[in-house]
C-alpha cells in the first residue's frame, strides 16, 4: 500500500482532502467512502442480516426475490432505463435505496466527503472518510454470464452509466462475497486482500456543519449528487431551513 508522506489522521477542512490525494505516492486508482458514523465496511444487506439474525441461505433467497420483484414492478418508473443484466439491475437498486450486497464507493473525493457530513450523526463519535487504493487484482469488469449472487471473491467494479445518480456520484461498488467457512460477510477493513489498501480518517462531528458549507460553495450539494426532483427539493430545504435529510441509506 502506498504510504502518505505526512500522515493526516483527521479531516477539518476540504483542503485536507486535497492533501490526502496529493500525498499518495504510488499512482493507483483511488476510491472514497464517507460515513457519518464509524461502522464496518459492510453492505446494508449484510448489516440487516446480522441485526435480524437471518441465515445466509434465507438471505440469498430474499435478495433474489427482491430483485425479481424489482424487475417485474419497476418498468413504469424506470424513466427509459433498460438494465440488461443482474449487475445493472442491482446497481440501480442500490442507488435507489434497496438493500443489496453492494457497498457504495466514489471516484470523487469531495463526493465521498459529502456523504460523510451531509447528515449529523445520531450517535456520539466522529465520522469517517475511507480511502481505498485499488490493486489491479481487486478490480473486475463483470461479464453478462457472471452470477452476482455467487461470486468467488470480493472485488470492486465500476457500474455501467445507466442511471443519473451513478454518473453524478462517480459511483463504484464493492461486491461482497459471503464467506461460508466463517459464516458471515467479512468487513472490507478485515479482508485479507483489502485491509492493507485501506486508510481511514476521522472527521470530528463538530466540523460537519462547516464542511457542508465549504462543499456547498464548491458546488457539491444534494442537487448535484442526486440530479432529480428529490435532490433539488432536499437541497432547497437544506439551504433555506438549515437542515439536511438523507435521500438514501448507504
Amino acid at each position: 500500500m502506498a504510504k502518505l508522506i505526512e500522515p493526516i489522521t483527521k479531516i477539518y477542512s476540504v483542503s485536507d482532502i486535497s492533501k490526502i490525494v496529493r500525498r499518495t505516492v504510488v499512482p493507483r486508482r483511488l476510491l472514497f467512502r464517507g460515513q457519518n458514523v464509524d461502522k464496518p465496511l459492510l453492505p446494508r444487506i449484510a448489516r440487516i442480516a446480522s441485526e435480524k439474525k437471518i441465515p445466509y441461505e434465507d438471505l440469498n433467497g430474499i435478495e433474489r426475490r427482491m430483485l425479481a420483484r424489482l424487475k417485474k414492478e419497476s418498468p413504469p418508473v424506470l424513466n427509459g432505463l433498460k438494465p440488461a443484466t443482474d449487475w445493472e439491475w442491482l446497481s440501480i437498486a442500490q442507488h435507489q435505496g434497496l438493500p443489496t450486497r453492494l457497498l457504495d464507493w466514489t471516484a470523487n473525493a469531495l463526493a465521498g466527503l459529502w456523504f460523510a457530513v451531509a447528515v449529523d450523526p445520531k450517535e456520539e463519535g466522529d465520522g469517517v472518510f475511507w480511502v481505498l487504493e485499488v490493486e489491479q487484482e481487486n478490480e473486475k469488469s463483470p461479464s453478462r454470464s457472471d452470477d452476482i449472487f455467487d461470486s468467488a471473491r470480493t472485488f470492486v467494479f465500476q457500474p455501467f452509466h445507466i442511471d443519473q445518480r451513478i454518473v453524478a456520484q462517480s459511483g463504484w461498488f464493492s461486491v461482497h462475497r459471503y464467506a461460508e467457512g466463517k459464516g458471515q460477510f467479512i468487513p472490507l477493513e478485515r479482508h485479507g486482500r483489502f485491509q492493507e489498501s485501506l486508510t481511514k480518517y476521522a472527521i470530528p462531528a463538530p466540523r460537519f456543519s462547516s464542511l457542508r458549507k465549504e462543499l456547498r460553495k464548491m458546488g457539491v450539494t444534494q442537487a448535484a449528487l442526486f440530479p432529480d426532483l428529490s435532490g433539488l427539493c432536499a437541497e432547497i430545504q437544506a439551504e433555506c431551513l438549515g437542515s439536511w435529510r438523507p435521500l438514501r441509506a448507504i
